[in-house]
């Protein structure tokens, strides 16, 4: 009788956890989208794997328009929050299943646009638009 008191006693701190949005109990829980990004900045391979090719966007550059693929994809290695200011502008919005990010260089026809969305409870990149002219 004892450890089946134990096993309810567990149970209602797991169930108590859930309820207070602790994300690292609840496997229901929506992906952290802070936790995502620094780790998609940082790890090549979490960020294939956060990519479903083809995606939607293009790269423009002097040869012309080009869709996305595994072979041309460039990782994305500095966070927008990080971005030299001096150089770029930059605007980013976050909501709740989206993040967009954007970033140019005056008169330089340089420009990005990418775009995360909540996809399951994970964050996925589904828009990625590079120009460089």
């Amino acid at each position: 009788m004892p450890k089946l008191k134990y096993r309810y006693i567990i149970l209602i701190i797991v169930i108590a956890s859930m309820g207070f949005g602790c994300s690292t109990l609840n496997p229901f829980a929506a992906e952290d989208f802070s936790r995502f990004y620094s780790k998609f900045n940082s790890d090549s391979t979490f960020q294939l794997s956060r990519i479903h090719f083809p995606i939607e966007g293009m790269i423009i550059d002097g040869y012309g328009e080009h869709p996305w693929n595994e072979e041309n994809w460039t990782q994305l290695t500095i966070p927008v929050f990080e971005a030299d200011t001096a150089n770029f502008e930059i605007e980013f919005e976050k909501e709740k299943k989206t993040f967009t990010q954007k970033s140019w260089i005056k008169n330089s026809g340089f420009a990005s646009e990418y775009r995360f969305e909540l996809k399951k409870r994970k964050w996925y990149l589904v828009y990625a638009l590079e120009q460089n002219l």
